[in-house]
């Protein structure tokens, strides 16, 4: 079975270092409530070893660390590294813990407390129902490998839309510049953007990408994607207007042109005929640029 590098580990420890560092920054000041007690960066989820793609959302959903209550769902045995009571932020930032942490990143599909919430459940739908049609998968490995990170890897209490501080976070130094220094990281196929806010965001951040005009999937009018590759980092780009790991995929609760409903969107039929037009409309790209 592959492992990480020791380059790869090396660039991990270094970047998820940088991200407690900013952790603490925040926590001292404004984002202090906002911030979920406990918890540590996540800078991505699944095997960074092998060669995935890469699927881009927000940051690390509450419901990954707490339950209605309030309270953490798991205690240091659980997939993520999160804080002993005498342990602080500052005193975590030892190679050994750093060294915890990455290896819970690498192993977080192989253990059983996977948010299938939003992940979603093998050969079921949210974001796995459209990776399984776009030919890859988060669990299975007779498919494309599949590795998720997110624009700001700390846990919020609150979705960030909600956070009046999220613009000023994404323009601080942090926010201009960690996402693309995490993505050398990875062997990559290419990378999927979860949703236009996500789509938009990328392209601030990389002014390498050439895209092409923004289409309508067969079948699924209000299913819009675009398609761009990425000179720098020398990968092509999905960035969907949709987010498969949503309830009707942050489309609304509305009809399309055709009448159908965007519950079927999101249902995992209609998830994975959403994947499958990806990856067709994705060859003709390819073939096009040929």
């Amino acid at each position: 079975m592959r492992t990480l590098t020791s380059e790869q580990r090396k660039a991990a420890k270094k970047l998820l270092t940088e991200a407690v560092q900013h952790q603490i920054e925040l926590k001292n000041g404004r984002m202090k409530e906002e911030l979920i007690e406990g918890t540590t960066p996540v800078l991505w989820f699944g095997d960074a070893a092998k060669k995935s793609w890469l699927t881009v959302a927000t940051n690390p959903s509450a419901g990954q660390f707490l339950t209605k209550d309030g309270t953490l769902r798991f205690d240091s045995t659980g997939p993520f590294f999160l804080l002993e009571p005498d342990m602080s932020l500052e005193t975590y930032l030892t190679d050994d813990n750093l060294e915890q942490s990455i290896s819970k990143f690498n192993d977080y599909f192989k253990q059983k407390d996977v948010y299938k919430t939003w992940f979603g459940k093998e050969q079921g739908g949210k974001l796995e129902g459209f990776l399984n049609g776009l030919g890859a998968s988060l669990y299975d490995s007779s498919l494309q490998s599949v590795i998720h990170t997110d624009f700001f890897p700390l846990p919020t209490k609150r979705y960030m839309g909600t956070i009046s501080m999220r613009q000023e976070l994404e323009q601080t130094v942090f926010g201009q510049t960690f996402f693309m220094k995490l993505l050398p990281l990875f062997s990559l196929h290419g990378i999927i953007l979860l949703g236009r806010e996500h789509t938009d965001r990328f392209q601030k951040l990389d002014s390498s990408t050439v895209w092409e005009d923004p289409v309508p999937l067969p079948d699924y009018p209000d299913a819009v994607v675009e398609f761009g590759y990425s000179v720098g980092l020398d990968l092509p780009v999905i960035g969907l207007h949709f987010k498969p790991g949503e309830q009707f995929l942050g489309l609304g609760s509305r009809v399309d042109e055709n009448g159908r409903s965007h519950g079927s969107y999101g249902s995992a039929n209609g998830l994975r005929e959403i994947g499958q037009h990806v990856r067709e409309k994705l060859e003709a790209f390819y073939e096009a640029e040929d």
